[in-house]
């Protein structure tokens, strides 16, 4: 959308101004047709340099877009495979830390039971 507007503008601007060149140029009749002639070529010109040049740009992004959602893909599943390896790391220790809890509170109750007789 941009791309067009920006194109319609130089378009309007390049006939705007070859009309305000044609109404005020002190010129021959020649000169002006010659003068008018490089500048078209001109403008034709920029118009394809601009057209190739975001061209360009798009199909950069589009390659950015992709190497992106892979690189995305890539690291999202190397913390998945690290989340699940830390859950297996922690395993283990749960058992013993909920084994060990439960040994304090039965040493707890049996402390309790001393000290009430």
């Amino acid at each position: 959308m941009k791309t067009k507007s920006l194109l319609f503008g130089i378009l309007v601007g390049g006939i705007a101004g070859s009309t305000i060149a044609l109404l005020t140029a002190p010129k021959s009749g020649q000169d002006l047709k010659r003068t008018l002639y490089a500048n078209s070529q001109k403008v034709k010109d920029a118009l394809i340099t601009l057209k190739t040049e975001s061209n360009e740009v798009k199909n950069q992004i589009i390659e950015v877009s992709k190497e992106s959602a892979s690189i995305l893909k890539d690291v999202t599943k190397d913390i998945q495979t690290s989340i699940e390896a830390w859950k297996k790391d922690i395993e283990p220790n749960k058992a013993k830390i909920y084994d060990e809890l439960k040994s304090i509170e039965s040493t707890l109750e049996q402390l309790e039971k001393m000290v009430k007789k």
